[in-house]
């Protein structure tokens, strides 16, 4: 009676696994963010976390689309997520010394 769908199931494996994956994932994401922004001549030095931020939100968007088919890009959000704030962070304090 207690049954549950197969699809609801989430293996740690593949969610460790596809954290492992997201790592490159944002790395990637830093390093398109780092040529793009060298490639268009970015001046103030807070334009790099706000491009690696756009970069990291569409792949997590792309991520998103194929949550409930595997449980990798479960462990892959987490990994963007993760990114995500530290770059904010980064984000934060570009923005507070370019304040001092």
């Amino acid at each position: 009676m207690c049954e549950t769908p197969e699809h609801s199931t989430r293996s740690i494996l593949q969610v460790a696994l596809g954290f492992l994956l997201g790592i490159p994932v944002c790395l990637g994401c830093f390093f398109f963010s780092m040529i793009l922004g060298g490639v268009l001549g970015v001046r103030p030095i807070w334009m790099f976390p706000l491009l690696n931020a756009i970069a990291l939100v569409g792949s997590g968007m792309v991520a998103l689309r194929r949550v409930n088919k595997s449980s990798y890009p479960e462990g892959v959000l987490i990994a963007i997520s993760v990114a995500f704030v530290l770059n904010v962070v980064l984000f934060a304090v570009t923005l507070s010394r370019r304040l001092e």
